[in-house]
């Protein structure tokens, strides 16, 4: 038994003990004798028989409190571990994705075969990660402009990369064949709204699609049943984390994350991790251009 398991065990003990239950049965003299008595009031058992079973009965009072505060902090405590250790995994994953990119933006002479290998993995290690946070399956994918460098409400989307897995099964001649425009998808419309406004939440959630009114998605369109495979969807504009003009923010495509799903994502720790990605996503598409206009 490690340590921080045995503190959760003795703060279980000692709350057992405490609130306003032991205030109410043990607060004065009087209600102390009450239940002491309870025998020869209602049982009209002998004063020391009367004594043992109010003793057995503040007892057993204990022993329940005990066993429900240990059992709902233990189960706490392996819950959180289990969702930690999910998130653990993240750093793990990444970890290599983040070299190959700092490699690429310090190694002169760079060349695209090396460029989309560090967004493959990229992507490739978000599905994993998300694969395991979610216990579903997840498809990881980078959308950029067509024509131009920077996403606006004009830009029509392609796929400039997805995780292996999904590759052959999403990208058919279909899809790229679509015309993926910004107003034509809510997740883009949202997301490039919330950079040009300002906002302090830059993504786009979705945990239920198909039950949301209003979605659009341009991904129906070159399905032949005319519905997406995925049920949730989380999309984080590729932006930088820290920019000197807030109000001058350029957003050069977006992060998506969809999975099968419902409820798959949260805001808090999944949010972070996809931002952390979309902000080293950025850096390599800022060297890619930068180089291209060098050569």
């Amino acid at each position: 038994m490690n340590k921080e398991l045995r503190k959760v065990i003795w703060n279980s003990i000692k709350r057992s003990f405490k609130g306003k239950l032991w205030g109410f049965l043990l607060g004065s003299f009087p209600s102390l004798i009450a239940i002491l008595l309870l025998g020869k009031t209602f049982l009209n058992t002998t004063m020391e028989n009367s004594i043992i079973i109010g003793v057995s009965i503040l007892g057993l009072i204990l022993l329940i409190r005990m066993f429900a505060f240990l059992f709902r902090d233990v189960s706490a405590y392996y819950v959180y571990r289990k969702h930690e250790s999910k998130y653990g995994d993240a750093i793990i994953y990444l970890k290599d994705s983040f070299s190959k990119a700092h490699h690429y933006r310090k190694t002169p002479g760079h060349q695209d075969e090396e460029f989309m290998s560090s967004l493959i993995d990229f992507c490739a290690n978000l599905k994993k990660t998300f694969d395991g946070i979610t216990k579903a399956s997840c498809s990881v994918s980078i959308k950029v402009p067509i024509q131009s460098a920077d996403v606006d409400e004009k830009a029509s989307m392609e796929n400039l990369c997805r995780d292996p897995e999904f590759y052959k099964i999403r990208d058919t001649d279909s899809y790229k064949q679509t015309n993926h425009t910004i107003i034509g998808n809510t997740a883009f419309q949202k997301a490039l709204n919330n950079v040009l406004k300002g906002n302090k939440v830059k993504y786009y959630l979705n945990n239920s699609i198909s039950k949301t009114r209003d979605y659009e998605n341009t991904s129906k369109d070159s399905s032949k049943d005319g519905k997406l495979s995925y049920e949730s969807e989380l999309v984080y504009p590729i932006i930088p984390m820290i920019n000197d003009d807030p109000k001058n923010i350029l957003c050069k495509g977006f992060l998506c994350v969809d999975c099968d799903k419902e409820n798959a994502f949260n805001d808090h720790y999944d949010v972070a991790i996809i931002e952390g990605v979309a902000d080293g996503i950025y850096d390599l598409l800022s060297e890619r251009a930068k180089n291209q206009n060098n050569g």
